[in-house]
């Protein structure tokens, strides 16, 4: 029977641990299915999802009794009605002649309530190009920056390997040391490479390119620097050419060194 181990954000690497210990962690919410697992055999940590099929969890529910995430709060409709009138009409009685001529009933003007409503239109056209010309670019942002994190969370596997590889060896790995892929192994959707290596420092360190995401940030890499702190590994994530309006608040330079 293997023995399995996962990592955890708040105490580290947890196990060794059975199949059924971590069916029972999966039922009562206390892994998910994007924790990092390994088992030996495998070359890297992976995700729980990968190993489903594996650990027997497809057919496990998770325990409902458990608080769950909080939903999102919708909005809250407001509903309008219009009241309409009718115009009344009133009939006289006399004497018809044929010589009369009745004029045209007068034009009727536009009303002042239909004057002020073009008048907000008309002010309005310019306010919401204003409104589109920021809130557009913001948008646009904030989805580089989303796609951004998602490449650096596929690197937290890496990180982990690379801090455990430094405990036992006291040295930095590089790319092709055994547990260890070549730089375009860990190729994804957004990620194009990412180099092991030492830095001229000493410290160990990652660096992943960036692809797929946008012309602002494609090509553009990141370092993950290793800065060892007593039993523990911290992580200076803001060197690369990145612009700081792509990185995550703790990968911006200036700003502390984030753990884990």
């Amino acid at each position: 029977m293997a023995d399995w181990y996962y990592h955890d954000a708040a105490q580290g690497r947890v196990g060794p641990l059975s199949a059924e210990d971590l069916q029972a962690r999966y039922r009562e919410r206390r892994i998910q299915r994007d924790t990092l697992v390994w088992r030996e055999g495998l070359r890297e940590w992976q995700p729980l999802d990968r190993l489903s099929e594996e650990l027997g969890l497809d057919g496990i529910q998770q325990d409902t009794a458990k608080p769950p995430p909080l939903p999102p709060g919708g909005p809250i409709g407001v509903s309008a009605s219009t009241a309409y009138a009718s115009p009344a009409a009133g009939a006289g009685s006399g004497s018809v002649r044929t010589d009369v001529r009745y004029s045209a009933p007068p034009k009727r003007g536009m009303s002042g309530c239909l004057i002020a409503v073009i008048v907000l239109a008309v002010l309005a056209v310019p306010m919401v190009g204003i409104l589109a010309a920021i809130a557009l670019p913001a948008y646009q942002d904030y989805t580089l920056r989303t796609k951004t994190a998602q490449s650096f969370n596929e690197a937290n596997a890496v990180k982990l390997a690379v801090a455990e590889h430094m405990a036992a060896n006291g040295r930095c790995p590089s790319n092709g040391d055994d547990g260890f892929g070549e730089a375009t192994d860990y190729a994804s959707a957004t990620t194009a490479q990412i180099k092991i290596g030492t830095m001229r420092n000493g410290h160990c360190a990652l660096e992943i390119e960036l692809r797929g995401i946008g012309p602002k940030v494609d090509g553009k890499t990141i370092w993950f620097e290793a800065i060892p702190t007593g039993d523990r590994v911290d992580w200076d994530c803001s060197g690369g050419d990145l612009p700081a309006i792509y990185r995550p608040g703790t990968c911006r330079p200036g700003t502390s060194i984030s753990n884990g």
